[in-house]
């Protein structure tokens, strides 16, 4: 999804801001398309993973003023995004984008701190055709039947399958519709008629929660187009993800169903897709896969594949687990020693930007942030380094609308958001700029996290001198939230655009 390398650019934000003017540079970026070889394959692109204590979930209560009040240790739930399929142009058709059929899409959860699976959730889909004798995805107006989508040609449904470290697998739903894109007025009516549709595609599932599957408007907002132009960001950017699509897998579970050994209430999440190693292309132009399912994308922390990871590590990151990270060589120091504080001193940006000894970077994709989200060693086993996001379901949301939450999150006070897991409207570009600047550095930004998560990476002797004291800046890309708003119930992710309008 979007690698903004260099993207270093003028810097917007409610806090300091600092702007500059840019020479012209050849940046290396990328949206949606973080590593070679799955941009060539965008049904098993991940692009965006999410994680979060439902908000409207009475059973998370709320907080009181400061954000620190903790949810009911056993009740309440927590919500998982994952998002595949970048740039889905709205007006797609006649074949209208879907999850894959050859395509095995997974969310993993790590309950113990050692980067490894504790829970897998499976999503397999299969699509029909009912009259293969037209090309219209719809034969006439699609509505509700009581079972089906009346008039869709292409319906596709799809199972979802709990996978424990222990135990056997257990089917939470099978035969599951998703619900068709948004054609437009003649096909679905009005916006509200289309509303209506999507409801029949949420569906409970056994252990309790539920799930949905379908096209969904992007959540993510960046300014591509100007950081694509030779970093030319002015301070009021664009969103060029506005208009565009993705499809969306929206996972509610107890917290009961995470497991939470440590008894820490922190999870470690990821979401992937997997393919068959060999496909054969038949005469009449079908395709058929066979052979081990084999892992080809990733994603956990946004921009770390696509700003973090080197060109020649990017296809190998995307087949790694968590757990293998610390294995390959050149991957932990891409982290330790990242690329975007040099950019920052080349723009002018920041001459005092830190290159080295990134103890705060590696604390915060690799362990957790002590006090917030890292999580506490499982008896005498040591926590393994992993890139995964990270987050402290016992933390309550900071409200009940996922609309009105500070983007900033953490470094604005609200330890319920990014990086303690993923809100939808936490912008975390500028975030993490502002985090490759050094901001978690600076006690004087980080003082609204816990106070003992900055000691956590200085007394590590990771970061020493490099590590500023002086008032950090706030930087971004102009592009503070999304045109869509996000809505207040499952799945929250908002309808997507219509293809006729």
């Amino acid at each position: 999804h979007r690698a903004l390398v260099a993207l270093a650019t003028a810097a917007v934000a409610s806090l300091p801001v600092a702007a500059m003017n840019f020479a012209p540079i050849t940046a290396s970026a990328s949206s949606h398309r973080e590593a070679p070889t799955i941009a060539n394959d965008p049904t098993a692109d991940n692009t965006d993973v999410y994680a979060f204590a439902s908000p409207d979930d009475p059973n998370n209560s709320l907080p009181d003023v400061q954000g620190q009040q903790s949810s009911p240790r056993d009740a309440g739930t927590v919500t998982l995004v994952a998002n595949y399929v970048p740039f889905e142009s709205p007006d797609g058709g006649p074949n209208f984008y879907r999850f894959a059929d050859d395509v095995l899409y997974e969310i993993h959860i790590d309950n113990r701190g050692n980067a490894a699976d504790d829970v897998v959730y499976q999503f397999r889909f299969s699509t029909t055709t009912v009259n293969d004798q037209t090309f219209l995805y719809n034969t006439g107006k699609m509505t509700w039947n009581g079972a089906t989508y009346a008039n869709w040609n292409r319906p596709q449904t799809y199972s979802v399958t709990r996978v424990p470290r222990v135990g056997a697998p257990a089917v939470l739903g099978s035969g599951l519709l998703t619900p068709p894109v948004d054609v437009g007025p003649h096909s679905v009516g009005t916006t509200s008629d289309y509303h209506s549709l999507v409801g029949h595609a949420i569906h409970p599932i056994r252990r309790g929660g539920s799930v949905f599957a379908g096209q969904r408007a992007d959540p993510f907002f960046v300014d591509l187009g100007a950081v694509f132009d030779l970093l030319s960001v002015v301070p009021q950017g664009h969103n060029y993800l506005q208009g565009e699509n993705v499809n969306s897998i929206v996972l509610q579970i107890p917290k009961s169903q995470i497991g939470d050994p440590n008894g820490d209430h922190v999870m470690g999440v990821w979401a992937t897709a997997k393919r068959m190693t060999t496909q054969t292309i038949n005469a009449n132009g079908s395709r058929t896969s066979s052979g081990a399912e084999v892992q080809v994308s990733r994603l956990g922390n946004p921009l770390v594949n696509e700003v973090v990871i080197p060109l020649g590590l990017k296809d190998a990151f995307n087949g790694l687990a968590p757990a293998n990270d610390s294995t390959v060589p050149g991957a932990v120091s891409a982290v330790k020693k990242p690329e975007l504080p040099a950019l920052f001193r080349a723009l002018g940006i920041d001459a005092n930007a830190p290159l080295d000894n990134r103890g705060d970077l590696i604390a915060t994709f690799l362990y957790g942030l002590d006090g917030l989200n890292k999580p506490k060693p499982l008896g005498i086993v040591q926590q393994v380094p992993g890139e995964m996001l990270r987050l402290n379901y016992d933390i309550a949301p900071s409200t009940n609308n996922p609309n009105t939450v500070n983007r900033l999150a953490a470094l604005a006070g609200q330890l319920d958001g990014f990086p303690n897991g993923r809100r939808l409207a936490d912008d975390v570009t500028d975030i993490e700029l502002s985090a490759a600047d050094g901001i978690l550095c600076d006690p004087t930004r980080s003082a609204a996290l816990p106070p003992t998560f900055q000691a956590q990476f200085i007394a590590d002797g990771q970061v020493g001198p490099t590590c500023r004291s002086t008032d950090a800046t706030i930087l971004g890309d102009g592009v503070n939230t999304t045109d869509q708003p996000f809505q207040t119930t499952f799945p929250y992710v908002a309808d997507p655009y219509q293809g006729h309008n």
